[in-house]
């Protein structure tokens, strides 16, 4: 008798073990980029992302290329994210806002919306800055924005 009490006493423990749900931390949001099938406590680490799209239509690129620019550089909070050419990039209307075919993939840690400062620089042939455009935006998490060029 002795000997079933012990093995029941082992089921039950067995039982109350297995049965036990385990606290399992990561990004529990199935919209985020980084989602844990497998977490079921959020512990804030979840990441998103949103997209910005640069254009200028043709008659900034004239103007450009009549005031003899040879590059605009784009930075996203100070850093080089785009490099154009005017001579190469034509775009006669605003392109369509895509989160995975053009523009900037702008990455939000533990954040669904985050504001970028802009700044577009035109350099000449020697490189002198010419001009530069300077602009805060907010992007959201799975959105796109648009930031246009206008000379």
């Amino acid at each position: 008798m002795k000997q079933i009490k012990a093995i029941f006493l082992l089921v039950i423990l067995s039982l109350i073990n297995f049965s036990c749900k385990k606290d399992i931390n990561g990004c529990t949001d199935l919209t985020s980029d980084n989602y844990n099938i497998e977490a079921n406590v959020d512990n804030g680490s979840c990441n998103y992302h949103g997209n910005l799209t640069n254009w200028y239509d043709t008659t900034t690129r004239d103007s450009l290329l009549a005031n003899n620019i040879a590059s605009v550089t784009i930075y996203l909070d100070n850093e080089v994210v785009q490099n154009i050419n005017p001579n190469v990039v034509i775009w006669s209307f605003e392109p369509e806002c895509s989160t995975t075919t053009i523009g900037n993939w702008i990455t939000m840690e533990g954040t669904k919306s985050k504001t970028v400062s802009i700044t577009a620089k035109a350099f000449n042939g020697a490189n002198v800055e010419i001009r530069n455009w300077n602009q805060t935006r907010t992007i959201n998490a799975g959105e796109c924005e648009i930031y246009q060029i206008i000379w």
